[in-house]
């Protein structure tokens, strides 16, 4: 057995922490991670920084960033058992990109402005992937990962379409878009065609991602914040009419009343 007291500090200890675990005598649910099984924790740790961050807990939140890290450390051990990388590949490889893409720090470019920072980093990974040999972008989409959830893929097609000039011009075109789409939404309600109303319901969902971009909001975030005040409030409502069962059997008048007192 591994004295614990014996493990390096820091992150060399967390490194060896991780070797032991997939160790042939070590866990054998470590041992049996994959990839591809491990990235479901992977999003689910990232949301929680996520609201972690939003909680103003300091604490919580460096709790919440060393279960990423512990990701990203588990997925390197994978990768090394497999004679892929190792961790020192990841942590030189991720250096030496902010070192290149950061001249105006590290060398003689000048960028005096976040839009001018932004500006000089796209070049300088236009030139990386041209000097690698790797296939142009057919698209400005192509980078925009399918695997993101629903609400933060439609930010990223929005901010990439931005790029080529194609967004609304200001927020007061981005309410008149969200209007619009209501207002379509309403009429197919009306209609009763079940399939036209998914459709305008998804175009609406779209529209509200493109206002919260011209307000300066990242969607995928204010609705983790949006369920979590959701959860909250209804916990509270649970707790407060003596359990689930019991709140099922207020009647609806009872439980916006409850609803109310919750959210004050």
């Amino acid at each position: 057995m591994t004295d614990p007291t014996t493990l390096p500090p820091g992150f060399d200890g967390l490194v060896e922490i991780l070797a032991r675990l997939r160790a042939l005598d070590g866990c054998p649910w470590d041992r049996e991670q994959t990839h591809e099984s491990l990235l479901k924790y992977l999003l689910e740790e990232s949301v929680e920084v996520v609201e972690a961050s939003r909680s103003g807990d300091m604490s919580h939140l460096a709790e919440e960033l060393g279960d990423v890290l512990l990701q990203v450390v588990f997925h390197a051990q994978i990768a090394s058992e497999a004679g892929n990388f190792t961790i020192d590949d990841v942590v030189r490889a991720i250096s030496e990109k902010m070192v290149r893409r950061h001249p105006h720090v590290f060398g003689t470019s000048v960028a005096e402005t976040s839009d001018a920072v932004l500006a000089q980093w796209e070049v300088i990974k236009a030139q990386e992937k041209a000097a690698s040999g790797k296939d142009q972008a057919k698209s400005v989409l192509d980078k925009v990962s399918r695997s993101l959830p629903a609400l933060a893929r439609a930010q990223a097609l929005q901010n990439r379409a931005a790029k080529t000039g194609f967004a609304w011009p200001d927020e007061e075109s981005a309410w008149a878009k969200v209007r619009e789409e209501l207002g379509e939404l309403e009429a197919e309600r009306v209609s009763g065609d079940r399939k036209r109303l998914a459709e305008e319901y998804g175009d609406l969902l779209f529209a509200m991602v493109s206002l919260g971009r011209q307000l300066g909001l990242e969607a995928e975030e204010e609705l983790i914040h949006g369920n979590a005040k959701f959860e909250a409030r209804f916990r509270k409502m649970e707790v407060g009419a003596g359990g689930t069962e019991a709140l099922a059997r207020l009647a609806p008048d009872e439980l916006l009343d409850r609803w109310q007192a919750a959210k004050t």
